[in-house]
């Protein structure tokens, strides 16, 4: 059977070459820019290579946990990308970070925020396919695809308290999981 734009999710979440070929050949491109534009500091194109393929690995291995639909799957794959991005900068060490994500992200003092940074990829991953479509979307576009809260509310349609509250109560919702998962 072909797999098509259609049915790939399908293929995808059945464990089938053919469907993780069709993912790397789509996505591959917003993929290793995530990747690259987290990682290029650190000029190793073994490390960018590798987190990469660890990407799509990682999507491979993980497919079951999706629940979407076809045009949620970028958004999907672009949060594993960034989070194996991360774990690859906490693996390098102390080298210099050059992405305003990450710069953020070590002035954070409140515990909530702490604790998404200290968070595993597959631990976060799950806690986050328990919170509902639009949380994830808020999640998604806020801490991995750096936009800010009112840019975030005009493309869901909706206010910027609204997503706002969101956060905060979505925060406190991913502290409370990560305490039930350890």
């Amino acid at each position: 059977m072909k797999i098509t734009p259609e049915n790939f999710i399908k293929h995808f979440k059945r464990g089938k070459e053919a469907a993780l070929e069709f993912v790397i050949d789509e996505y591959s491109g917003i993929v290793k820019a995530i990747i690259y534009n987290s990682l290029q500091s650190y000029n190793d194109a073994h490390v960018i290579e590798e987190c990469i393929s660890d990407t799509f690995l990682g999507a491979f291995d993980n497919a079951k946990q999706f629940s979407g639909k076809p045009e949620d799957f970028r958004k999907w794959i672009c949060t594993i990308a960034k989070f194996k991005a991360i774990d690859a900068q906490r693996k390098l060490g102390n080298q210099p970070i050059a992405t305003e994500f990450e710069a953020d992200l070590m002035t954070v003092k409140s515990a909530e925020d702490e604790f998404l940074v200290q968070a595993s990829t597959e631990e976060l991953l799950r806690m986050m396919s328990k919170m509902r479509q639009v949380d994830r979307d808020i999640f998604t576009m806020k801490y991995f695809l750096n936009m800010g809260n009112k840019e975030i509310a005009d493309n869901l349609g909706l206010t910027k308290a609204s997503v706002d509250n969101r956060l905060y109560r979505g925060k406190k919702r991913l502290q409370e999981l990560g305490g039930a998962l350890t």
